[in-house]
């Protein structure tokens, strides 16, 4: 009786399952589909995805699986070294390269659009530098770079002899004068030297509070290429926390019925330093979703006057004007931004800009040529 009841008007909230699942629409009832047959064939394919308990019911599954055989259902997780987390393309990246990946394993056509596309971006440097809007790559190191010491022993990729993409981008960085934060030295440098932890042993992007601590270190790097006075932000001691997104993100999607045993959890609060003197500029940041974990924690409204992310140099969020990139005339956002962060971790750096700096080059030579 109780399970009819939930099926038919869920009195019971029931905690949603993560990822990425099949949602079935109820079907209409009609004259035509019930004499065709198509209501019934319809209705019972609902039912299967949408029965009373499911999400308590695929919980209790996956936990068994998970306890007993100590197996998921996710396919692009690895599990590392006491239950560490790993997504699949940090794993490939370690052991050889996601060149084989994106491009075929085909090392001189990998080398050829890495030196193209940092040729464009310094290129890109130099044209916005006039308009005074200052352009500048983040690299940020995957969870493999940062604790190797727990990744899943290497069964599947025996080609060590890649081109990893932010080896190739910091030595050209460096030849060509490109602008760029390397928090992959950062962080390993740090590693020994914080008392908390840089990644989350169950999530996949920097912890919180390494996150809010990595941001204050690009807002000084900020004011050192453009001169620019920007606020200043007080970062409180650490404390032990209940899980914040997006600590946990991997775990989350194995929908588990019991938390699987993580470290501690550690987060700050920020306040910022009240400057009269201080300018609040528009940034403009384009990449992956590394930058999601300091909108987390940081109030940028108060530091920037705007702040649109292009999510991958697609859709756009904290923007009231445009939801996606493909609306926006892009040469007039940037001339009128003052920052743009090119913010990607070192597995996504195999598509830098993910076609911005080709896109925005290309503008520019059209615009020079009319």
């Amino acid at each position: 009786m109780l399970l009819f009841v939930q099926s038919a008007f869920h009195p019971i909230s029931l905690r949603s399952l993560k990822g990425f699942y099949n949602t079935v629409k109820k079907p209409v009832l009609s004259f035509k589909t019930l004499k065709d047959g198509s209501y019934q064939r319809d209705f019972e394919n609902y039912k299967q995805y949408n029965f009373g308990f499911r999400e308590w019911a695929i919980r209790l599954y996956n936990q068994y699986v998970w306890t007993c055989y100590h197996k998921t259902f996710n396919g692009w997780i690895d599990i590392g070294k006491d239950n560490w987390l790993y997504e699949s393309d940090f794993v490939c990246d370690h052991y050889e390269s996601m060149m084989y990946r994106w491009y075929d394993g085909d090392a001189e056509k990998t080398e050829q659009l890495f030196e193209e596309t940092a040729e464009n971006l310094y290129k890109l440097q130099e044209i916005l530098k006039k308009h005074n809007t200052y352009i500048f790559v983040n690299m940020i190191p995957g969870k493999d770079v940062i604790y190797p010491e727990n990744l899943p022993e290497n069964t599947q990729y025996f080609n060590p002899d890649g081109i990893h993409a932010y080896d190739f981008y910091k030595k050209k960085f460096d030849e060509l004068g490109v602008n760029y934060i390397d928090m992959v030295e950062v962080f390993k440098d740090a590693k020994e030297n914080v008392d908390y932890p840089l990644f989350p042993k169950t999530g996949t992007h920097w912890s919180n509070i390494a996150a809010t601590h990595a941001f204050d270190s690009i807002m000084r790097y900020m004011e050192y290429i453009s001169g620019m006075n920007l606020l200043n932000v007080e970062i409180s001691d650490k404390h032990v926390g209940r899980v914040r997104e997006p600590d946990d993100d991997l775990e989350q999607l194995f929908n588990l019925a019991l938390p699987i045993k993580p470290n501690k959890h550690y987060y700050v609060k920020t306040s910022i330093i009240p400057d009269e003197t201080a300018v609040r500029p528009k940034l403009i940041t384009i990449g992956d979703s590394f930058f999601w974990t300091i909108s987390y924690n940081y109030n940028l409204g108060e530091l920037f006057r705007e702040f649109p992310y292009w999510y991958y140099n697609s859709t756009i969020y904290f923007d009231n004007k445009y939801n996606s990139t493909k609306d926006i005339d892009l040469l007039d956002e940037i001339y009128n931004a003052d920052f743009i962060m090119l913010n990607y971790c070192t597995v996504q750096l195999y598509k830098l800009g993910n076609g911005f700096i080709e896109e925005a080059i290309s503008l520019i030579n059209q615009q020079n040529k009319e």
